[in-house]
């Protein structure tokens, strides 16, 4: 029987991470994985959906191109190419992640892993069918000893009990980024952030997209102002968003809603509707109890070890229901790796106090922190793109950053503005090492670039801004 220190269940960002960081440490480690590797960010999230959104972007350059005195006539979206790009780019991500791990001499068992006790795990050897990603298993079995195991069994989309699966009209974002097909029309249910990016990328390319919300707005876990900035830029776009509608049914392509306000009842008939409102833990509750862990609905409960509550047993990822963002689960199977590999001193703790929140719509959202709901000792600044050189070169000028600041000290920040994906990691760092919002203005930004706006921001907040007015 073959031993190790740790086995992994699941080898998305969290426990492929988590692995690597174990072998990096000098421990033995073996990963089990019933689907891809790479888990949801690469197959069915991240990789797929960034990739159908740098298309939408080259078209939306292309739309508009005539501005910078490029013409472009009688272009068009060639989807099933796009659909090609996107399967290659999960197949080449797919590969990397493989060679990494293998790199770092971990055992990969492609099956179904049963956990039998903190100390040994059956493995049900099979190969996964690309088209219906079903396990097709051999019949094979082996049985591995260990001393740990950590459970990395990711989440999956939230269906609500109404809603008729077998339905081909009906589609989860699983099933919508496997397409080659672009739909004349879509509904998406849910102004989410996975459903905002999903209109993003099919409104560019060339669909009706039609959103519908049951809360007041969009992205409710954002500023007001960042959902009426994006609601906004989108509805000028031609996307349809209807908010406070509540779906009252959806079969046939025809989608019911009815608006809570009013009471009126709409009727939307579409090629495809995206049921976008969220996702869940995939849970095992069988085996939770077989083992003595303790779990709830949102998924199996750790400690800021990210160990459980049975000793040798430990989760990271989305299986925790801390978080669904695949950098989280990234930190997680990092620091799960250095206390199960730890011999002495004091455990390393997840914060999850400072993690970063990315919507990749056009333009993309950025938010960090969290917005204190009493703001009587709160400073609020507010600065639009409109006043960064860098932007208005561009003509990127939708959008702005904003930012909460109390004792001096950045608490949040949220932007929505283009690629501030790449310059919202100052804003985490401010927060996470509690640097004095004085000192980070007096650095040095280069110019012109968007960045800038971050200094711009600051010094607006201390009235010394010499680069714009408002």
């Amino acid at each position: 029987m073959k031993k190790y220190d740790a086995v992994i269940v699941g080898a998305g960002p969290a426990g492929q991470t988590c692995a690597v960081r174990i072998a990096e440490l000098g421990g033995k480690v073996a990963v089990v994985e019933r689907d891809f590797i790479g888990g949801i960010c690469t197959n069915w999230g991240c990789t797929p959906s960034k990739a159908m959104i740098e298309s939408a972007k080259v078209a939306r350059e292309v739309e508009t191109s005539a501005k910078y005195g490029v013409n472009i006539d009688n272009y068009e979206i060639d989807f099933p190419r796009v659909a090609e790009r996107r399967n290659n780019v999960i197949l080449n991500t797919r590969e990397s992640i493989t060679e990494l791990l293998k790199h770092h001499k971990a055992d990969i068992y492609q099956g179904e892993a049963e956990v039998l006790s903190p100390n040994k795990v059956k493995v049900r050897f099979g190969k996964l069918n690309n088209d219906t990603f079903e396990m097709n298993f051999s019949g094979a079995e082996e049985t591995l000893a260990t001393d740990n195991v950590v459970l990395a069994t990711g989440s999956k989309p939230l269906i609500p009990g109404f809603i008729d699966e077998s339905d081909p009209t009906i589609v989860s974002s699983h099933a919508l980024i496997t397409i080659s097909e672009l739909p004349e029309t879509l509904t998406i249910v849910g102004g989410g952030v996975i459903g905002m990016e999903f209109a993003t990328i099919f409104s560019n390319l060339g669909s009706r997209v039609t959103v519908v919300e049951l809360l007041p707005r969009v992205l409710a876990m954002m500023d007001e102002d960042i959902s009426s900035e994006i609601t906004r830029i989108m509805e000028g776009n031609g996307v349809r968003i209807l908010t406070n509608h509540k779906v009252t049914g959806l079969a046939d392509g025809v989608l019911k809603a009815t608006n809570q306000d009013t009471g009126e009842a709409v009727e939307i008939r579409s090629e495809m509707n995206l049921i976008s409102i969220g996702r869940t833990a995939v849970l095992q509750e069988s085996l939770y109890d077989h083992l003595g862990l303790a779990y709830s609905r949102k998924g199996v409960e750790v400690d800021d070890t990210l160990a459980t509550s049975v000793p040798g047993v430990w989760a990271v990822g989305d299986a925790t229901g801390k978080s669904i963002l695949a950098h989280c689960g990234i930190q997680q199977g990092i620091i799960c790796a250095e206390n199960l590999m730890r011999k002495s001193g004091s455990p390393r703790l997840m914060d999850y106090s400072v993690v970063p929140a990315i919507v990749y719509s056009l333009p993309e959202i950025f938010m960090i922190g969290t917005v204190p709901s009493d703001l009587s000792d709160v400073q609020v600044v507010k600065v639009p793109f409109s006043a960064n050189l860098r932007a208005n070169i561009e003509e990127h000028t939708d959008g702005f950053i904003k930012l909460w600041m109390r004792d001096n000290r950045l608490i949040a920040a949220q932007a929505i503005g283009f690629m501030v994906s790449e310059i919202g990691q100052e804003l985490a760092n401010m927060i996470a090492l509690g640097t004095d919002v004085t000192e980070v203005s007096k650095i040095i930004h280069a110019h012109p670039t968007y960045a800038e706006i971050i200094r711009s921001a600051l010094d607006y907040s201390e009235n010394k801004a010499v680069d714009f007015f408002l």
